[in-house]
């Protein structure tokens, strides 16, 4: 295996036919140079994730077997020269300035190649990376659609990112304002990185507006569909069921349960150890056991072990973390096709939170979802909050005189 620029690799350049050092009768048959060539960035790409095969023929003109083995010894050293001293990239089929001298990421790098270096340093969750991972690959299509690809990181300004992201209207379907703002969130981060790096001087996204978004109202679940629901999955998935409840009554979102291990879980003292990952710093949290819920987490910690994930494989204790999508395809499975309801999981936190503050105060419930301040928790969640605000202002019984 060589190892390339970028964390890049590929096999050894072999050729076709495999004795065509020695047999010279091979001059009669076609010939080609093969390898397979990796790069990690489209490692969970389902055509790439298993590397590109790469092709080079270009000797088969030549019709002596002393010109031909010559051509193909050339044809190799110029390729290895491509992948190791001018980072070409077979699958993205752009070269890339080598690291080298006192930058990690070069100024002269090209645009796309620089922001898929800055993505490389990020540390995000899986859930995240993903997510940026799909913006950058809509970015670039957008860039390279308007020739911008060929730009150096260090010659990039506000305009052309700006123009890259109005372009992208015109190729990605169900743009909108929502995702427009979601590209912009995701490329200031790794221009970020690249001015920390100081591979660039000033990070160009951050004079660029913010679209306006229509705020939507959440549909949440009646209090009817709620009973539905628990009656349905209690019958016919009592493992799906019981993650629901737990969910519910705990106001984490799915992927900190699914981190969630049985050393976390304090079942004397009412409470879980999470991990939140929203903030630029990770911070442990402890959330607290609702005592109507306590008898849920008992049935399921009574077979987890402290190395265990308590929502493993088939949502039971196991050793190996599942992915949020599995939970969000029972929900549509189970629920949103069954009994044709169509509020999603999330929605349980939105009721949760806002029972819990009509019962307590916004301070409690934004203590459960593991928020630093009411900000969020009333923005986003307490989904009755201004009602009851409302009904509390028409009861104040001042009289005028």
């Amino acid at each position: 295996m060589n190892h390339l620029p970028n964390d890049c690799s590929c096999s050894e350049l072999t050729v076709t036919p495999k004795d065509w050092k020695t047999n010279s009768n091979t001059i009669k048959r076609k010939w080609h140079i093969q390898y397979y060539f990796y790069d990690p960035f489209f490692k969970d790409d389902p055509k790439y994730k298993y590397g590109k095969f790469v092709i080079i023929k270009g000797m088969n003109r030549l019709k002596t077997i002393s010109e031909r083995r010559g051509a193909t010894k050339e044809l190799i050293a110029n390729e290895l020269l491509l992948l190791r001293e001018e980072g070409y990239n077979p699958i993205t089929g752009q070269k890339n300035v080598v690291l080298k001298n006192d930058y990690e990421i070069e100024p002269t790098c090209y645009f796309i190649e620089a922001l898929r270096k800055a993505f490389l340093h990020l540390k995000l969750s899986d859930s995240t990376k993903a997510d940026v991972k799909c913006v950058l690959k809509g970015f670039e299509k957008s860039v390279n659609g308007l020739g911008l690809y060929r730009l150096s990181i260090q010659d990039v300004r506000r305009k052309h990112v700006k123009q890259a992201l109005e372009n992208c209207e015109s190729i990605i379907d169900g743009w909108s304002a929502n995702r427009f703002n979601k590209y912009r969130s995701y490329l200031q981060m790794m221009f970020k990185e690249l001015v920390e790096l100081e591979t660039i001087e000033f990070n160009p996204v951050n004079e660029i507006s913010k679209k306006k978004t229509t705020t939507k109202i959440r549909t949440i679940l009646s209090l009817e569909e709620r009973k539905a629901i628990d009656v349905h999955l209690k019958n016919k998935c009592r493992n799906f069921w019981l993650f629901v409840n737990i969910f519910f009554h705990s106001g984490s979102r799915e992927i900190e349960l699914l981190r969630l291990k049985g050393i976390d879980v304090d079942l004397e003292n009412q409470r879980f150890k999470c991990l939140i990952k929203k903030r630029s710093n990770y911070s442990e949290v402890y959330k607290p056991i609702k005592d109507i819920a306590l008898n849920l987490w008992k049935e399921i910690m009574a077979t987890c072990q402290p190395s265990d994930y308590v929502f493993s494989v088939g949502l039971i204790p196991g050793p190996k973390t599942i992915r949020r999508e599995q939970i969000s395809r029972r929900w549509n499975w189970h629920v949103k096709r069954d009994l044709q309801i169509s509020a999603d999981l999330y929605s349980l936190k939105h009721s949760n939170l806002d029972e819990t503050a009509m019962q307590l105060d916004a301070a409690a419930a934004a203590k459960m979802a593991g928020h630093t301040s009411t900000v969020i928790t009333l923005k986003h969640y307490l989904v009755n909050e201004e009602e009851r605000k409302m009904e509390k202002l028409r009861k104040v019984n001042n009289d005028f005189a």
